[in-house]
């Protein structure tokens, strides 16, 4: 038994597509080099999940996790926006603890609180359909054919 992470793309005509993750962290490492012209200008919504392997194949799906993908003009990945909404996201969860609190900034002289990651966090974030989650988990265990990008 294994585990893999697998990552998705979804257009706006809900088509799916898997990404390699070693192709998402060349887009990270250096985005100018390793555009997606296809989705040039648009936010787009993207799962990454994490699928039990027995065997090399895949069994059962683990965990998931829905994003939103930003690229520019060119098809460039916005790796500061999404970097901002997974701190946003991290933040958002941990806010209670005390490594959460030293992440929360409080302006002394007012005691205002900065939330701006709350608004990161849901701007990072999507809720599939029931009839697209359903196709995302049959096209990460297999049952569907989906293009690689």
């Amino acid at each position: 038994m294994g585990l893999s992470l697998r990552l998705l793309i979804v257009d706006r005509a809900d088509g799916i597509y898997r990404l390699d993750a070693s192709r998402l962290e060349r887009m990270r490492a250096n985005p100018k080099m390793h555009p997606l012209p296809q989705f040039a200008g648009e936010r787009v919504r993207g799962a990454e999940a994490v699928v039990e392997l027995v065997h090399r194949k895949p069994t059962r799906l683990i965990r998931m996790t829905f994003d939103i993908l930003t690229f520019d003009g060119t098809g460039c990945f916005d790796v500061e926006a999404f970097d901002r909404h997974q701190f946003g996201r991290f933040a958002a969860a941990d806010r209670l603890s005390p490594v959460g609190q030293l992440l929360i900034n409080t302006d002394p002289a007012t005691d205002v609180l900065d939330a701006s990651y709350l608004f990161d966090d849901r701007g990072g974030r999507w809720a599939p359909s029931a009839t697209l989650l359903r196709a995302m988990q049959d096209a990460l265990l297999g049952n569907l054919s989906v293009p690689r990008l």
